[in-house]
Formats: C-alpha cells, sequence, structure tokens
C-alpha cells in the first residue's frame, strides 16, 4: 500500500511531481492523480488541515473503483479471459488471441487483466522439518570447466544432495548425467553423511523415475535396489512441481550464485577464462567447509554444523558393505525360451515366450523377471554368445527334440560354448554327409570331457580350418595324453605294435 499523506505533504510543500518521483521512487501517473485528488478536496491549501492517511486512502480508492468501472475496449472479451485464465493461458497466448479480434498492444492486455481480474497472493504455509527424515537430491548445470585431463572445456553440473533439517549438503561436480554417476553420488554422499536419511526425493530423472505421475510412480529397479540396500524410502517429487524439494532447487541457485561466482573471479585475475576443473574441485571443498556449512541459517539461529550436530545421530546407520551396482533390461523371450541379455543368451520357463521380461544382472549373477516375479536365475556368462540353459525350463521332450533335429543339436553345442557351436555350424554345412550324428557324438563329448576344454580345442582347429568331430574328440585326447606324459608324443607318430605286426606279418 502507497503511503499518500508523505507525497502530499510533500506536493503542499510546493515540490514538483519530477522532483517527487526521484525522492520517493513513486511513479509519475500516481504522484498527478494524487495531486488531482488534493486539489478537487482543496488538500493543497495551507491553511487547510492535512487530511488522515485513511481519510485519503478512502478518498483515492473511491477514485480507483470508478477507474475501474469505466468502459474498455477489452470489456467485450472478459467472458473469454475469464475462460483462458481458468485454462491457465500466460498473458503472451491471451494478447495473441484478443488482438485477432481487437488490436492492442500486450502491456494493455497485461494492465487489463491487472485491473480486472486482481489476483491474490496465495499464503503460505511454514514447513517444519524433522532431523534424520529427508535429504533431497538434484543436478543443475554450473557452465564450462576446462577438463586438464582431455585438454578441453567440457559442460559441467553439480550434484546436491541436501538435508532439509540441517541444510548440511553433499556436493560433487560431475561431467556427466548418467545412472552410474546418479547412483554414485548417492553412495558417496551417505557416507560423507556417516548415515542414511529415511527418506530421499529425487527430481524426476530417468536415473531415478522411469514414469513420473502423480499417485503411482514406476521407479527405477536399479534405485530401487539402491533404496533397498540403504533402507531409505524413494518419495519422487511430483511432475511439474519442483516445490516439492525447493530446498536443493534453492541450494543449487546458492552454489552457482556464491561459489561459482567467486570461482569465475579467482580464476578470471589468474588469466583463465573458463575455470580449470581441479582447481574447481579444490575451491569447492574449501568453500563447503569454509562458508557454506559456517553460515546462520535464517529465522533459526543456528549454523549448519549446529544443526548437522543434532541430526547426525538421528540418521540411519551404514550397511556394513557398500551397494552393488546393478544392470536393468527389458527383452523378449525367444521361442528358443531364451532371452539375449549383452550378447549371451539365458533360458527361463518356456511357457514365457513371447513376453517381456526384466533382465537384472550384477557382476556375477543374472536374474529375469516377469511381473515382478522372479522366474530365472542364470550365473553370468564368460564370454561373448554363450548360451546357459537350465534344462528344466524346457517344454516336454525337450531334450529328446534337442537330440534328433539339427538345429536343435546345434544350439546345444553353443550352450557348451561359442566355439563349439560354430564347430557345429561348419560340420552342419558339409552337405556330402549326414550332420545328425557327428553333432550328437559333439554333443556327448560334454559327457566326458569339461565344456571349456572342449570350446579351446574346436577354436584352436578352428583356426587353422579342420572341421569334423573326429579331429575334436583326437585332439582332445592328444592334448590329455600330452599333458599327463614325461615326454614328447607325437600326434600322427605309429605304435610299436605296428611294427612288431609288420616283422612277424
Amino acid at each position: 500500500m502507497i503511503e499518500l499523506q508523505g507525497l502530499l505533504l510533500e506536493l503542499r510543500k510546493g515540490e514538483s511531481i519530477r522532483s517527487i518521483h526521484k525522492s520517493s521512487g513513486h511513479h509519475k501517473t500516481i504522484i498527478r492523480a494524487l495531486k488531482e485528488i488534493a486539489m478537487g478536496h482543496h488538500w493543497l491549501d495551507e491553511h487547510a488541515p492535512i487530511p488522515t492517511e485513511a481519510e485519503i486512502q478512502a478518498v483515492w480508492d473511491s477514485q480507483h473503483v470508478d477507474s475501474m468501472t469505466k468502459p474498455h475496449a477489452l470489456d467485450v472479451l472478459s467472458e473469454d479471459f475469464t475462460r483462458w485464465m481458468s485454462e491457465g493461458m500466460s498473458i503472451v497466448v491471451m494478447h495473441t488471441l484478443a488482438n485477432e479480434t481487437i488490436p492492442c498492444s500486450e502491456a494493455t492486455v497485461r494492465r487489463y487483466l491487472h485491473r480486472r481480474f486482481p489476483s491474490l497472493p496465495e499464503p503460505v504455509v511454514p514447513r517444519f522439518h524433522e532431523p534424520g527424515k529427508v535429504m533431497e537430491v538434484d543436478f543443475g548445470f554450473l557452465g564450462y570447466l576446462e577438463d586438464e585431463a582431455e585438454g578441453r572445456a567440457r559442460k559441467a553440473w553439480l550434484f546436491s544432495a541436501r538435508l532439509r533439517y540441517s541444510r548440511k549438503a553433499y556436493r560433487k561436480i560431475v561431467f556427466s548425467l548418467e545412472s552410474s554417476v546418479f547412483f554414485a553420488c548417492h553412495i558417496e554422499a551417505f557416507e560423507y553423511f556417516g548415515g542414511v536419511p529415511a527418506m530421499v526425493t529425487p527430481d524426476n530423472l530417468k536415473a531415478a523415475v522411469i514414469k513420473a505421475s502423480w499417485e503411482d510412480p514406476l521407479v527405477n529397479r536399479v534405485y530401487r535396489s539402491l533404496a533397498e540396500h540403504y533402507g531409505f524410502t524413494i518419495s519422487p517429487c511430483r511432475p511439474a512441481t519442483p516445490q516439492h524439494k525447493g530446498g536443493v532447487e534453492s541450494d543449487v541457485k546458492y552454489v552457482k550464485h556464491n561459489y561459482w561466482s567467486l570461482l569465475r573471479d579467482r580464476e578470471h585475475h589468474q588469466g583463465h577464462d573458463t575455470p580449470r576443473y581441479k582447481e574447481a574441485v579444490r575451491f569447492l571443498a574449501e568453500w563447503n567447509s569454509t562458508i557454506a556449512e559456517t553460515r546462520e541459517i535464517a529465522k533459526v539461529g543456528k549454523t549448519v554444523l549446529e544443526l548437522f550436530a543434532i541430526e547426525e545421530p538421528i540418521l540411519l546407520p551404514l550397511p556394513p558393505a557398500r551397494w552393488e551396482s546393478i544392470t536393468c533390461a527389458v527383452a523378449k523371450v525367444a521361442v528358443d525360451w531364451r532371452v539375449q541379455f549383452q550378447k549371451a543368451f539365458y533360458s527361463v520357463p518356456y511357457r514365457y515366450i513371447g513376453q517381456q521380461v526384466l533382465v537384472q544382472a550384477t557382476r556375477q549373477t543374472v536374474r529375469i523377471f516377469y511381473d515382478s516375479q522372479e522366474i530365472a536365475v542364470h550365473s553370468r556368462a564368460t564370454h561373448p554368445w554363450q548360451h546357459l540353459v537350465n534344462p528344466a525350463h524346457g517344454p516336454p521332450q525337450a531334450e529328446v527334440y534337442l537330440a534328433t533335429c539339427s538345429r536343435g543339436l546345434v544350439q546345444a553345442c553353443y550352450a557348451m560354448g561359442i566355439n563349439v557351436g560354430l564347430m557345429a555350424e561348419a560340420i552342419l554345412e558339409d552337405r556330402a554327409v549326414d550332420a545328425i550324428r557327428p553333432l550328437r557324438a559333439l554333443v556327448g563329448l560334454k559327457n566326458r570331457f569339461p565344456a571349456t576344454e572342449i570350446d579351446q580345442v574346436c577354436e584352436k582347429l578352428l583356426r587353422i580350418g579342420v572341421i569334423g568331430y573326429t579331429s575334436v574328440k583326437n585332439e582332445i585326447s592328444h592334448e590329455r595324453a600330452w599333458s599327463t606324459c614325461s615326454r614328447p608324443i607325437f600326434r600322427f607318430a605309429r605304435r610299436k605294435e605296428y611294427y612288431e605286426e609288420a616283422l612277424h606279418g
């Protein structure tokens, strides 16, 4: 509300509208309108009593209401403006639509809406935060940094994980927004705080939330695994409502306006127009400990460190071991009841043929899920295009089918190793002989020798162009004999019995 009595006193002193505008900062239109009212009520007469602020405001408001009731050219669109505002249109859009009927400027539309449709500020309900309850996380773009390792300027982002109660934050400069960076920063933040909050509120990043919704967000499987390991609850930010994590949003702005400005100024004075990455990391740690964490929080009366001293004992304890990252992918079950995942094949029960399943892998294990239910588990493949098959997953008579069908036998060979499968393919290409018997015999070698040994022999024979089951069997036998004999045994050397038979024959 404008204090009109003070302006009236300046007018009674004979000050010009221009000088009052310069001294008070109020618009000349307001001062001119007050002067007209004062002249109409003889308030400028030096012998007249000075009206009270309430009396001046009453006359001012009545004049203002009268001006609002005066007809306006845009009144013909009043109903349209009401509808457009209810639909949430911006003033730019409303001006575009209104201008099609009544030529006008955007400023005219803005003033008309301000007078005819005054809006009251929405009340704000202060929130009181519980220690150890919530941590908010987000990425914010900083600018470009000179990466000394690569010798080029790169886009840099700030990862901020901020405890809502104490305002203590783990901040890190990163060059990537990939999921692996997002998860690693979480782990580092928990270790930095020395504990885990009960709830984490991320932005609607793809790394955290696959599909943003109001009531039932589909949480990323990997992020859920991280939450289960550390014991926190994921509470994603509602779509298009960044105020739900306004603390960390403010923290990103605070860092950009304070730390980033100081860093750029320091680097500029040292001759670096683009700040250096190593110096940015070093200065962030210094700024964080000497400025960010020692500042006193407004309306609280305590520093960040003092508040964190209250919050730290309430945080959940860290687990004994770090979380092991997992990889997830969606795959379709093929007709051979296998799914392909990162250049390897894994079997699932045959009844899931044609279904979409979720593959979740660690460095040692691959687990396959359908509708959140685990349907298969395998050891991780050790080489490309390996087939890991559980015979129990196959349909009835699956083993009989594999033993009588050439393609089934080839699949069985691939399950023994990629090179065994390639050897089977080469045998099958020889149209001069029936491939069923040698393929069966090749599959049968797994009952006598380890699959890895068979695969190594097949790889050696394929390299020199030797194809055939007999060659594989003989080579394995020869290598085993060589490894157990103290003297050399040549593969094509004739036995001594051959010469004895020839001598007495």
